[in-house]
């Protein structure tokens, strides 16, 4: 992520009708795992650590971040937890084996740094104990690629099969997976076109200009911020009695 989106992750994340969403729908969940009080929990790319001190509600939490800038900000949000500067290319030789009883990566490896994603999921996997969880949520659908993934460094999106295979290479089991936010597919589909037709024929570079905030992630007004956040929670009841095939992010679960 460039600097600007870390200021605006850090601004918005706490009210944004999409952050909240998420956390509601990840603890769903988290409560069906019992990890008992006394878990330790890996936080995986935590950013400007407001899901690290979500997560500190389910266990001791250590935040891991590539980015002084990010932690900096974690730093302030959730003070209980303990943040390490470090790189997830590395993470299986980050900590020792069988360390943690939960891990997760919320819209982490999709960006560009993560130079393998199954390499990386294979470490989590190492720092697991036996009959601990992996939790993770990413953008979906290739088809969705648009300039918000540009501005946020973003290298690819993923289908849930996708992550089904990087389990089972990994020795884990897949327990769980669906997508979510299918109200956003047809908006983001639109982008996503209006995008490649923009785009075509102008370099890469000269794309968007140099650092700007993702619109799409700005904090819409309140009355339209409660709206969509109401509508997210509607979606996540349902979500609980069927699957919908489509949505602009998934979440995927494994066990060790």
């Amino acid at each position: 992520m460039q600097s600007q989106q870390y200021e605006q992750l850090a601004e918005t994340e706490d009210r944004h009708w999409w952050h909240r969403s998420r956390q509601v729908l990840t603890a769903r969940y988290l409560d069906r795992m019992s990890l008992g009080e006394h878990a330790r929990i890996l936080d995986v790319g935590c950013g400007a650590g407001g899901t690290t001190r979500f997560l500190q509600q389910y266990g001791t939490v250590v935040g891991l971040d590539r980015s002084a800038q990010a932690l900096a900000h974690a730093h302030i949000k959730a003070s209980r937890a303990t943040l390490v500067q470090g790189d997830a290319n590395q993470l299986g030789g980050l900590f020792a084996p069988g360390s943690f009883d939960l891990i997760t990566f919320f819209n982490v490896l999709y960006h560009q740094w993560m130079r393998d994603d199954q390499a990386i999921i294979d470490g989590a996997a190492r720092l697991l104990r036996p009959g601990g969880h992996l939790l993770l949520t990413e953008p979906a659908f290739q088809t969705l690629w648009r300039r918000h993934d540009r501005l946020d460094m973003g290298k690819r999106r993923y289908r849930l099969r996708d992550f089904r295979q990087f389990f089972e290479r990994a020795g884990l089991r897949s327990t769980g997976g669906q997508y979510f936010n299918a109200l956003a597919v047809p908006a983001c589909l639109y982008l996503a076109l209006r995008d490649k037709i923009r785009s075509t024929g102008q370099p890469e570079s000269d794309q968007d200009g140099g650092e700007h905030p993702s619109a799409e992630m700005a904090l819409p007004g309140t009355m339209l911020n409660d709206v969509l956040r109401q509508y997210m929670e509607l979606e996540s009841r349902l979500l609980g009695i069927s699957r919908i095939p489509i949505g602009v992010t998934l979440l995927a679960v494994a066990r060790k």
